[in-house]
């Protein structure tokens, strides 16, 4: 069985592979290659932050909080509701209290997805959403 870490990233990439746009945009996972093209694109990562230790018992689980950001890359020189048009999709896509299983774990989003203010990178219109979870495990 994955580490409880692993399980926590497995569930929260499974529910990014299942988004359909469209059109459809290419992922840029954690580590992975990726052709930026031009027309846009999202880029996954993942941000673990601390573990909380809510209970007494040595055996009884933590909360791990965290964050899932999905950037959303659009076409540069355009209107800029396009990406804010797509960042919505995706921080739809993971409504509060959403359940997302892998394994023996259930990560939970903890409230609505937060669509940031665009910003330009040198190729692309950029629109940073992110996804706070919990898990109990």
């Amino acid at each position: 069985m994955p580490s409880i870490e692993t399980q926590i990233w497995l569930a929260l990439k499974g529910r990014v592979a299942a988004l359909t746009l469209s059109p459809a945009l290419p992922i840029a996972w954690p580590n992975e290659a990726l052709i930026k093209p031009i027309t846009g694109y999202l880029r996954v990562t993942h941000v673990p932050n601390v573990n909380r230790r809510l209970f007494i018992g040595s055996t009884e689980p933590h909360q791990r909080i965290g964050l899932l950001q999905v950037d959303v890359f659009s076409k540069k020189n355009q209107d800029a509701s396009v990406a804010a048009e797509i960042a919505g999709q995706v921080a739809a896509w993971f409504p509060t209290d959403l359940r997302m299983t892998y394994g023996t774990v259930a990560v939970r989003v903890t409230k609505a997805p937060d669509v940031a203010q665009a910003i330009a990178d040198d190729t692309h219109w950029l629109a940073p959403t992110s996804v706070e979870y919990e898990c109990f495990a």
